[in-house]
């Protein structure tokens, strides 16, 4: 009787452990929230807004990946003439430019990033949420008339310039160095590119590779861009590796649902089933 006894406990312990872990069915995984998760919540209510990764680092003694970014928050609509637009001396008051402070951030993390340096991580239009990596700004303010303008040039390219008043987005966009053959600003080629096929689909780093961490035209101010070669390249085969390891354990982020289609993205706020306006400088 003892050996039936036994029997039967142990098909219950089976049962109880089999259906506590949901069968066949696979475990979900356990998220690892990201500063740029947080930023969702926080501005659930802002419409319009761009997310920049402007710093990254791992320090060494306490073993830790930071990243810094840079929050554009875009305000009410200012009508301004043509001549206040092009003033250099005034700034803008429809913008608020927000740098954060060093976040931490897990392998995971880092690791999906580690290419987009300079890039935006993360944006918002009309109150739908974009994750996908794009040049900085040209999800919402390159090539919108209300920020600046295509300028055609003699060899038949076309790059964006913006107004005066906006003269500090092209040095928070485009940096000190950023140039193509003498003209600052993105080409009209990329932005297409980017706008007709990547924008809320996936990441975007130029028709030619040109932009994000390895960029010539990145930023040389950011602390990552100061450490050296041997340093970064420890970094990131230590962080492959550490990523590695925590995804085998279920753990992901949510940068990987960043391509589900725009109307059924589960980032969007309550505002995100409104229908986009009009495409602008196409």
């Amino acid at each position: 009787m003892s050996l039936i006894k036994f029997f039967f406990i142990s098909v219950i312990v089976f049962m109880v452990f089999f259906f506590s872990c949901g069968g066949d069915d696979p475990k979900p995984p356990k998220f690892v929230k990201s500063p740029i998760d947080k930023m969702i919540t926080k501005y659930i209510d802002v419409a319009n807004y761009s997310v920049v990764l402007s710093d990254m680092d791992y320090k060494e003694k306490v073993d830790k990946y930071y990243h810094k970014y840079r929050i554009l928050l875009t305000k009410a609509k200012v009508n301004l003439s043509q001549e206040e637009l092009k003033d250099t001396t005034a700034q803008s008051t429809d913008i608020e430019i927000i740098n954060t402070d060093w976040q931490e951030v897990s392998p995971i993390v880092f690791d999906d990033h580690k290419n987009d340096l300079g890039m935006t991580v993360l944006s918002k239009e009309e109150g739908v949420l974009d994750k996908g990596t794009a040049p900085a700004g040209a999800n919402t303010y390159v090539g919108n008339p209300r920020y600046g303008h295509w300028e055609n040039h003699s060899n038949g390219s076309s790059f964006w310039a913006f107004y005066g008043r906006y003269r500090l987005m092209t040095d928070l966009f485009y940096g000190p160095r950023y140039g193509f053959g003498g003209y600052y600003g993105y080409p009209r080629s990329d932005w297409n590119t980017y706008r007709g096929s990547y924008r809320g689909k996936g990441d975007y780093y130029g028709n030619k590779k040109q932009y994000g961490t390895k960029s010539a035209y990145n930023s040389t101010k950011s602390t990552w861009s100061q450490r050296s070669n041997d340093f970064k390249s420890r970094v990131n085969s230590k962080v492959a590796k550490s990523s590695s390891a925590l995804k085998s354990r279920g753990y992901t982020s949510r940068k990987s649902y960043s391509k589900t289609p725009r109307n059924t993205s589960r980032f969007s706020s309550s505002s995100s089933s409104r229908s986009r306006s009009g495409g602008f400088g196409k």
